[in-house]
């Protein structure tokens, strides 16, 4: 299934100029989705008023080719209008409404038959059966897709094992999914003034680059949607060049590295084999492809530590050129045939435990 990106706008908050120029920018970026929200204010007394500032926004954006998701629930639709009456949320430019508060798994079902065709999303973020239980009824599935929460406040995100758990009930029905990222920068949310909007704890304090990474590279995530607004234009350009299907590092190349040394280290051959080691991630192909280069013995260190990238020199003429990621701390440099090339960042070592046998993975120089 083809990966997209996308954000999320509150135009209750903000200005329809700002919000144009944030989707303007947005799209030139690649940026393919649109989250929206009408649920959090349903109670308030200015409700009618907001949500024309919420459409007049998903009218522009779907005019640029968005496709666009609006968060509801029940008392939010009746007093939208469009509780029974979906034909009128196809006016407005919305392509899918998420259920933050699911119907009965029978009304989903049916639901998916509307005469919009308008898509439906559910909240993947609690572990229960309700999507098992909906796929009894037989929906139309291509209009069924999963959508994980966001977490303001801090500690409050699902720990990375749940969230994976709460993955695969859509996983086995090959149903869409998507999850969160948090802007630094952004403070417009459906709680307002908080930023640091992600679906998984772990990526709270990360890079934007690094939290999408934990998600794509779970290879159960499709759609990675920043959860506040706006982010920066650096953010978006940051998260716009993640390779969203190769498991990519980012690291900084040393002074000392050599011209071949960095040719094996940005090669695109590099994969784990199948047959795996403990120690260390083994990168085989790149012996054979620069097995004519002359790598001398230029080491750095001693002993390595879990993610340091290494190469292997001269001093091992059959093994000359493999490049290793280590995997344990304190691994001895014997017999001196290993140079230290860099360094896996902190926030992107997690990412290690995704490498399992026969995964391709690359490198990019920061």
């Amino acid at each position: 299934m083809k990966r997209n990106i996308g954000i999320s706008i509150y135009p209750e908050q903000s200005s329809f100029e700002k919000d144009k120029a944030y989707l303007d920018l947005a799209k030139n970026f690649g940026f393919k989705i649109l989250f929206t929200s009408i649920l959090h204010f349903g109670n308030d007394p200015e409700f009618h008023h907001k949500c024309e500032k919420v459409f007049k926004t998903i009218g522009y954006a779907k005019a640029l080719g968005f496709y666009v998701v609006l968060d509801v629930e029940e008392n939010s639709m009746k007093k939208a209008g469009i509780e029974n009456d979906l034909l009128k949320c196809k006016e407005i430019g919305v392509d899918c409404i998420r259920l933050d508060t699911p119907l009965r798994a029978s009304e989903i079902a049916m639901f998916t038959f509307n005469k919009a065709e308008i898509d439906i999303q559910l909240n993947m973020s609690n572990n229960d059966h309700l999507i098992t239980n909906i796929m009894d009824y037989k929906p139309i599935a291509a209009r069924l897709n999963g959508c994980h929460n966001f977490y303001p406040l801090k500690n409050t995100a699902l720990p990375l094992q749940f969230f994976r758990e709460c993955n695969q009930k859509y996983l086995a029905h090959r149903l869409e999914t998507s999850a969160f990222v948090g802007s630094h920068i952004g403070e417009m949310t459906t709680a307002i003034g908080w930023k640091e909007l992600p679906t998984i704890e772990i990526q709270r304090d990360l890079s934007i680059k690094a939290q999408a990474k934990i998600l794509f590279y779970s290879q159960e995530i499709d759609n990675v949607l920043i959860g506040n607004a706006y982010a920066s234009e650096a953010e978006m350009m940051e998260l716009a060049k993640v390779n969203r299907y190769v498991l990519t590092f980012n690291i900084k190349k040393e002074n000392f590295v050599t011209d071949d040394e960095s040719d094996i280290i940005l090669s695109t051959s590099h994969y784990r084999r199948g047959d795996i080691t403990e120690m260390f991630i083994r990168s085989t192909m790149p012996r054979i492809y620069f097995k004519d280069r002359d790598i001398q013995p230029n080491n750095k260190k001693n002993k390595f530590n879990i993610g340091d990238i290494v190469i292997i020199n001269n001093n091992d003429e059959k093994y000359k050129g493999e490049l290793h990621i280590i995997l344990q701390d304190d691994f001895e440099n014997i017999d001196n045939k290993y140079n230290y090339v860099a360094s896996i960042k902190a926030e992107e070592k997690i990412l290690l435990d995704y490498l399992q046998a026969n995964s391709q993975f690359r490198f990019e120089f920061d």
